[in-house]
């Protein structure tokens, strides 16, 4: 029996315009006090009208364009009719029949993943529960009413959890680097709903598994775990019955985190049945070559155009290009860094250091000094791997001239060839197991260079060291 998951992700992002989707209420809600951040607009009042965000719908096209979508000239929203606590007018703002941008593609591990369309919407309410004195209750916070949000649906191209993870990981990267979005799943301003079923092969007949949208999804882990599960679960259910449910039979599932399971919520709603039509209140969009030449000529140099500058003008291997391109910020601080002397050597020099000791701290652009940088870089032979790991992070919080710290610390390296041969003549005597040793494996040097580096007091450079160990034992 083969199994062939069939994944898609419909992700949305909330934008972090200054306000909100269709009124000039705030559309900041994370720890806001409740229901202070609404107006009659976004609580849908008798009489009140919407008005589009011009910059929420720029910047889902500038989203669209860096997935490889087309945009579409004319455009409109619809209402999206379902009754729901969280929604207090009763229907969503939203774009079906005619998004902003639509068919685009992301490549995740060398397999092309179709996007279908990103399309413009409204949030809609947060709903928190609450146990009040063994009383159960539901409470609802109307801040997050009508923000921007994005929703961006793949076709279901996906094969695994892990390359769903990583498409998710694509995405939030992109979305950063476009900087319309934090992106943060776990503060809820990217979420993601994946859609699973399976398609079977056996004894010659293939089958497919009923569609299940999962819910409630609130982290990359929590993601990739919720499509294993189900991929376990309808696999378990088609071993048992060996039938074919109808493709209709579409579910709506829940995940609970804690028990790493989904649960059945509803069956699952279709287009028909929240009975869209076109947004009276707002007329038809159109959009010129103009505008997306505009919006086109505002988009940064994303990540995988950096990844690959960055292999081909420093030098940078896959793996270092790969690391140093994930976070926006940091590759900033990295370019900041190489500045003064961009040369592929300095790079993968600096490289080293950003993906070795300055990893292990959080980096502030404002404190990237690359004059400490090209100093560390011309005393390279001089000063040890060790040491010039402990300066770069001591000179970067102090601010303080690294080479001045080396002095301080005595961390130089002796080059003097003739005080270290000295040094080694000395050791070749007090050792004569050791160069024996030597004679009959000239891998063992590094006893007798460890011997040397310890009569030096740890400042005699360690290439020099080993040279000329090598030309006393000829």
């Amino acid at each position: 029996m083969k199994i062939i998951p069939i994944i898609g992700l419909e992700v949305h992002v909330e934008l972090k315009t200054k306000t909100k989707m269709f009124c000039n209420c705030s559309a900041e809600h994370f720890h806001i006090d409740p229901n202070t951040h609404t107006c009659p607009v976004c609580l849908g009042l008798p009489g009140a009208l919407p008005v589009p965000n011009k910059t929420a719908c720029q910047w889902c096209i500038k989203i669209g364009l860096s997935l490889n979508c087309t945009p579409q000239k004319n455009t409109f929203f619809e209402r999206k009719n379902y009754f729901y606590p969280d929604l207090a007018k009763g229907y969503q703002i939203t774009q079906l029949e005619k998004p902003f941008v639509v068919n685009g593609k992301v490549n995740i591990d060398g397999h092309d993943i179709r996007i279908n369309r990103a399309h413009m919407e409204e949030d809609t309410g947060k709903s928190v529960h609450i146990n009040d004195g063994g009383q159960e209750m539901t409470l609802i916070d109307y801040n997050r009413c009508g923000v921007p949000l994005v929703e961006i649906v793949s076709e279901p191209d996906i094969i695994s959890p892990e390359m769903a993870k990583n498409y998710l990981l694509k995405i939030q990267q992109i979305i950063r680097y476009l900087g319309v979005s934090d992106a943060d799943i776990e503060k809820g301003s990217m979420r993601c709903e994946p859609t699973v079923n399976l398609k079977i092969e056996d004894d010659g007949k293939t089958f497919y598994t009923p569609l299940v949208e999962i819910k409630n999804v609130a982290s990359l882990t929590g993601v990739q775990n919720a499509i294993q599960f189900e991929i376990d679960r309808q696999t378990e259910e088609f071993e048992q019955t060996r039938e074919e449910k109808s493709k209709n039979n579409k579910t709506t599932r829940g995940y609970d985190a804690v028990k790493n399971k989904t649960f059945l919520q509803r069956e699952k709603e279709g287009s028909s049945d929240y009975r869209y039509f076109p947004e009276p209140d707002i007329p038809e969009i159109v959009f010129s070559d103009k505008d997306f030449d505009a919006i086109r000529a505002t988009l940064p140099e994303l990540p995988d155009q950096k990844f690959v500058r960055y292999q081909k003008d420093f030098g940078l291997n896959d793996y270092d290009a790969n690391l140093l391109t994930q976070d926006l910020s940091f590759s900033q601080c990295f370019e900041k860094a190489i500045s003064l002397n961009p040369t592929k050597d300095m790079s993968k020099f600096v490289a080293n250091l950003f993906l070795g000791s300055l990893k292990t701290i959080e980096i502030n652009i404002e404190k990237i000094i690359p004059d400490n940088f090209k100093k560390l870089f011309d005393n390279k032979n001089n000063l040890s791997s060790t040491a010039i790991k402990q300066l770069i992070l001591d000179s970067y919080e102090t601010g303080k001239d690294p080479l001045i710290l080396a002095k301080e610390q005595n961390l130089f390296q002796n080059s003097d060839s003739g005080e270290i041969e000295k040094i080694a003549q000395k050791v070749i005597s007090e050792n004569p197991k050791a160069v024996e040793d030597y004679r009959k494996n000239p891998n063992s040097i590094g006893f007798l260079i460890g011997q040397l580096m310890k009569n030096s007091g740890g400042s005699a450079n360690p290439s020099l060291a080993k040279e000329i160990l090598e030309k006393l034992l000829k």
